[in-house]
């Protein structure tokens, strides 16, 4: 089946999908070094706490409440008023006369009881004076003031107001910045600054199940490709197929460049270079009805393997690659019996397609967009149950995995039967993941 897609316009840059893929290492390494830190653990222990509704509920009310709706407020403000009033104050005035304190000092001895017997107030002078004061004026108001409800109240509230437990907490909510003066705030004020840290804020916008998803790509295969000799790189120039009989550099006849046994790969501005070049050449070329045959060439191309040092059958295989010119340029993974290929990125001098071919049937995607000469990031991730291509980050296919074999990676540069055109693939890095 043929597809076609586009690629989008806010795919990332080939720049900004190298500096994500350098970032998830970055992301997982301080994510692990947060994840043991002194830091995060004191935030983890303070989170459930600051994060409390009887902590919050607690904090509001410390922040909110005014000092007038209190009840200490309520409580003082009436023992102020209650010592002004009218019944207090002249209360205050009689009890501090010398004649009502005379009095009143008397009502608390045992002779007070005698002003009831006239004859004993008869016969003592004191008596009389006591019962004298008695019944004055002074003593009349004083006890009516001191009996009064106004004055009751006072003490009442007075008692209240002067208790140090209670001088305590009105001078706690009489306070404008009483939160301030808790240990919770202590703890409020340490939980916002640990989150708010740039370790903790970074470690809280992950999320850990893709952290742990990174972790689980581990690398298996890499080349830089900063290698000059080929004997040098894990790539061997050729075709492969597992038996050391059969001949591996060789062309095919139905094609329109002579495979170079690796002269037309090199190295150039740290990238390595698989090209189609126009010069003559005279190579054996398989010919499906007549064997091996020897054909002339006007055009040479190359293709490079690593079916001796490496192949896998599952994993993340991801390539930053470029093609130039209008000769055709693959990379594939492909198995030593020719089939299934699984094309990572397949030039055709205009377009890039990717996608899976078998025995009996094809999955094809025309990504269109993508500039002649510009590199990409091409990926192929193969699953037990899907294969899934991206270019840069935008998933362009996704097909069933019906591969059942290991593949190994190539790369090719070749020329269809009666082309005639030149061109190259350009490989920056090769990696695949294991998953």
């Amino acid at each position: 089946m043929k597809h076609v897609t586009q690629l989008k316009a806010d795919t990332l840059t080939t720049a900004q999908m190298e500096d994500r893929i350098r970032q998830v290492s970055v992301d997982i390494r301080r994510y692990r070094e947060v994840e043991a830190s002194a830091e995060l653990a004191e935030f983890m222990a303070l989170k459930p706490i600051v994060e409390a509704k009887e902590f919050q509920d607690y904090k509001n009310e410390l922040l909110n409440t005014k000092y007038k709706d209190r009840e200490e407020y309520k409580l003082i403000t009436g023992y102020e008023r209650a010592k002004r009033s009218h019944h207090v104050r002249w209360y205050h005035f009689y009890r501090g006369l010398k004649k009502v304190q005379d009095y009143m000092h008397f009502t608390e001895t045992s002779d007070f009881a005698k002003l009831k017997d006239p004859e004993a107030v008869k016969a003592d002078p004191r008596l009389k004076q006591m019962q004298r004061l008695g019944n004055s004026f002074a003593v009349k108001r004083y006890l009516v003031h001191k009996n009064s409800e106004q004055v009751s109240e006072y003490y009442r509230l007075r008692d209240i107001v002067n208790n140090t437990e209670f001088r305590t907490r009105n001078h706690f909510w009489k306070n404008p910045k009483r939160w301030y003066t808790t240990l919770q705030s202590q703890q409020d004020g340490k939980y916002e600054a640990l989150k708010n840290s740039s370790n903790i804020s970074f470690f809280l916008s992950q999320d850990p199940k893709k952290i742990a998803e990174y972790e689980s790509y581990e690398e298996i295969f890499a080349d830089a490709c900063q290698w000059n000799r080929m004997q040098d790189s894990k790539w061997k120039a050729g075709f492969y197929y597992g038996n050391a009989k059969l001949k591996t550099n060789h062309s095919y006849a139905n094609e329109g460049a002579a495979m170079n046994d690796g002269r037309n790969v090199y190295s150039k501005d740290g990238r390595i270079i698989v090209a189609v070049k126009a010069e003559h050449a005279s190579a054996p070329a398989w010919d499906e009805k007549k064997g091996f045959i020897m054909k002339d060439y006007d055009y040479t191309g190359d293709i490079i393997q690593t079916a001796e040092k490496f192949r896998a059958g599952e994993g993340m295989f991801q390539v930053k690659a470029s093609f130039t010119g209008k000769a055709h340029g693959a990379i594939c993974l492909v198995s030593e019996k020719h089939l299934p290929i699984v094309r990572l990125a397949e030039w055709d001098g205009q377009n890039v397609t990717v996608g899976a071919t078998y025995d009996k049937f094809e999955e094809q995607t025309t990504v269109e967009g993508l500039k002649e000469g510009q590199e990409y990031v091409f990926t192929c991730i193969i699953t037990p149950a899907d294969i899934t291509w991206y270019v840069n980050n935008q998933e362009v296919a996704r097909t069933a995995n019906k591969l059942d074999t290991t593949l190994f990676p190539a790369v090719i540069a070749f020329l269809r039967e009666g082309e005639k055109a030149t061109g190259q693939v350009g490989i920056d890095w090769f990696k695949v993941y294991k998953h």
